[in-house]
């Protein structure tokens, strides 16, 4: 789940220049400080037979949230050098299509279809005519719009990378407000999101009407609103790991993710999970299928499970003091704090700077903070909110987290 300040402003009047996809790949073809390039390592295509592990860069500067990017580095056999935020908080995958396009194919308007034409194909990318939507956020929601499509993806940089098998991508050429109506433009320091979360997302295609079973999985046939799934589950795995991942902590990097060297690779994500990788984490079952969802339950082959951990505690002591239970989603893709408080309850309405909070889950794994005035330990108190708790980036700082879709669980440490 992302928080606003994603798509390229670090508050809401901010707006970045739209970067030509010549001028990324050659700001961002060294990112890392790798000595080699993207092409030069061969992408492991086969199963994963043993843990793997992918390079991430935690980032933020003067005019970004704090974050965790992974690059893409090619799409189809399109060679690229994307930075994509690394989402535990959203499902599927989302790609800046005039980044990997010719300006004849795709503008900011959308996709250029020839007379007649149903779908185009480039360079092992499929893009098909279903247009939609992609939704970010919590309480601030922007719009990614733009194509199904399906294609490979390579990700990771010179140290390892990895190959999916074909999956749905959306291919966006433009972000709105929400609220507003009003176009976003794009910024160079992302590129598109990497979801990785246990549970669906949906892209929305105007006008469908979901059936009694549910709106279906992403596929070539659909022409409706459909579901996407991790990112990872569209990875091929062997039979001695489970399909999942981990995340170890790292500090958040002051650099600029767009300037050749200045941010450093961190081997913080692990790819693929033994029992030993797992040892020694306070672990939950998930609900699979989510409560209240109602869609296809194994989507890439793994059920579809709840992201929400539920029954997690939360608890404020020092200038202010208060205690919520609820859900809770521990969210790489949000660069603070946000308490999502019930109608009626008599939390706090804010949590001064120097409170403690103390978060807990149902199977008593429990991890403190010292709220600040500044991300990552920022927190926002969303009063009279539907919605869930969200542990942002500064969790992943410090402890450490795993997915596991094989049996739809999730640990921390």
């Amino acid at each position: 789940m992302l928080y606003f300040p994603h798509f390229g402003c670090r508050r809401l009047p901010c707006v970045r220049a739209i970067v030509s996809a010549g001028l990324l790949v050659a700001i961002l073809g060294g990112c890392g400080g790798s000595s080699m390039s993207a092409s030069a390592v061969k992408p492991i295509n086969g199963p994963i037979e043993q843990p793997v592990v992918i390079n991430l860069y935690p980032n933020r500067s003067a005019d970004t949230v704090p974050r965790l990017v992974v690059m893409a580095t090619s799409v189809g056999t399109v060679p690229v050098s994307m930075p994509l935020i690394f989402d535990t908080g959203s499902a599927g995958l989302t790609l800046y299509a005039p980044s990997i396009f010719p300006s004849n194919m795709v503008t900011a308007a959308g996709f250029i279809f020839p007379s007649g034409q149903t779908s185009l194909s480039y360079n092992g990318i499929t893009v098909t005519n279903q247009q939609g939507t992609r939704t970010y956020g919590s309480t601030d929601l922007r719009a990614q719009n733009g194509n199904i499509g399906y294609a490979q993806l390579t990700f990771g940089d010179g140290d390892s990378q990895l190959t999916t098998t074909v999956m749905p991508v959306f291919l966006y050429f433009s972000i709105t407000d929400v609220t507003s109506g009003q176009p976003l433009e794009v910024s160079s320091f992302q590129q598109g999101i990497f979801g990785v979360a246990s549970t669906s997302g949906s892209i929305v295609l105007p006008g469908s009407v979901e059936p009694a079973g549910g709106f279906p999985a992403c596929a070539p046939e659909t022409n409706s609103t459909c579901y996407v799934v991790s990112v990872l589950k569209y990875q091929k795995y062997g039979g001695s790991v489970s399909a999942g991942f981990m995340l170890s902590p790292a500090p958040i990097q002051s650099c600029d993710i767009t300037t050749a060297g200045s941010c450093a690779p961190v081997p913080m994500l692990t790819i693929g999970l033994s029992a030993a990788l797992k040892a020694g984490f306070s672990t939950v079952s998930l609900p699979c299928p989510p409560n209240g969802y109602v869609g296809p339950a194994s989507i890439a082959g793994y059920p579809v499970c709840q992201k929400t951990v539920d029954n997690t505690t939360v608890t404020v002591s020092g200038g202010s003091v208060g205690t919520i239970t609820g859900g809770a989603v521990f969210d790489t893709g949000t660069a603070n704090m946000q308490i999502a408080i019930p109608a009626g309850s008599s939390f706090p309405a804010t949590v001064p700077i120097g409170s403690s909070v103390l978060v807990t889950t149902s199977s008593g794994f429990t991890y403190d903070y010292v709220n600040t005035s500044s991300d990552p330990l920022a927190t926002i108190v969303n009063a009279d909110f539907n919605g869930s708790t969200i542990i942002g980036i500064g969790y992943f700082t410090t402890n450490s987290l795993f997915i596991d879709f094989s049996s739809g669980s999730e640990g921390w440490k």
